[in-house]
């Protein structure tokens, strides 16, 4: 993480996360895709797309996180970690919060607003999580 700028090593590591992202993003497709076909109605169509892009990109960030691709200038790590923190807690409160006024996650197997408020969290946990061990391990590092 000491390198500013990218080399081959790194944007080999970049090329390798982005196509996991397309093959995640492949397979999520699929999957919805079949579950459409075999008339199971899991989310509300824009929550389903929604859902997709979300994993998607939280399967890219966290993996360039963890394999030193994404942060190239050291000051903007704790900006990103703590935005990323931010929005899991208003997501993760506001989800959990309608679930605590009585608007249930899921109804008849489908996501309710309240679930894809939830769901939707995952991804700036994730990246928030993963960012602070990264942090620490390499803080951690350094200290050796």
């Amino acid at each position: 993480m000491k390198i500013k700028r990218f080399d081959e090593r790194q944007m080999q590591i970049r090329g390798e996360i982005f196509f996991h992202g397309l093959m995640t993003a492949f397979a999520l497709l699929f999957i919805n895709a079949f579950l459409i076909g075999s008339n199971i109605v899991w989310a509300s169509g824009f929550q389903q797309n929604i859902i997709i892009i979300i994993l998607t990109g939280m399967v890219v960030i966290v993996e360039a996180i963890l394999r030193d691709a994404f942060f190239s200038v050291g000051q903007m790590r704790w900006p990103i970690i703590v935005t990323f923190g931010v929005v899991a807690v208003v997501l993760v409160v506001w989800g959990v919060g309608a679930a605590a006024r009585g608007y249930a996650p899921a109804y008849g197997g489908s996501l309710t607003d309240s679930g894809f408020l939830l769901v939707a969290a995952v991804m700036p946990v994730s990246v928030t999580v993963a960012g602070m061990v990264k942090e620490i391990t390499e803080k951690l590092r350094h200290e050796d």
